[in-house]
């Protein structure tokens, strides 16, 4: 009797068989050959091939705690084309804040751009993501406040709004967004899961 199958095996997954493999009546009954003498002989052929995908473990994690970090910014006007912030840990991961004071990409000349950045993310390995959730804004903010989720990974370790203030209604006086060339920015940041691979 045979029985052929695929299977692919990793650290969690060590082996694999049949728990129904054969009755014990057919291994029993003398025409079918397969105990002789009270004797059976077992064999295994095994062929390795090439290895199909990537296994990948994810895990939510338990009494997670949002962060907030705020960041003072002094002397805006005075700022280059990008600053970031003080790095900073959330669910034992490293993060920080980038800002274009005058915008990014598209919105250069017509936006502030914030970023939440990983900074783990340059040493993680292929499979290798965080699931966090952030919600940034500028302190005294009314409206326009943003929320979102994201997986970081060492391919994207940075997620944020190319506009996310428009440049006039930022340095708008009335607004108190900025006052005496300074602003504050408050993040949220939560990190709910990551992903691991198991091979």
């Amino acid at each position: 009797m045979a029985s052929g199958q695929v299977r692919r095996f990793h650290s969690i997954k060590a082996e694999w068989g049949c728990s129904k493999f054969i009755s014990h009546k057919s291994l029993k009954e003398p025409c079918n050959g397969y105990l002789v003498d009270d004797n059976c002989i077992l064999g295994a052929e095994v062929f390795v091939i090439k290895n199909q995908g990537v296994g990948e473990c994810v895990s939510l994690l338990k009494d997670i705690e949002c962060i907030k970090h705020e960041w003072n910014i002094f002397e805006f006007s005075k700022l280059g084309e990008q600053c970031s912030s003080k790095e900073f840990t959330v669910g034992d991961h490293k993060w920080k804040l980038l800002l274009y004071p005058a915008g990014h990409a598209r919105e250069k000349g017509h936006s502030i751009s914030i970023y939440l950045v990983s900074v783990d993310a340059g040493s993680f390995g292929r499979q290798k993501r965080v699931k966090a959730i952030l919600s940034i804004s500028v302190k005294d903010q009314i409206s326009g406040a943003h929320h979102s989720s994201h997986w970081f990974s060492a391919a994207v370790a940075a997620w944020g709004w190319s506009a996310f203030m428009p440049l006039h209604e930022f340095k708008n006086p009335k607004k108190g967004y900025l006052v005496e060339d300074c602003c504050i920015v408050e993040a949220d940041v939560l990190v709910v899961g990551d992903v691991n691979s198991l091979t």
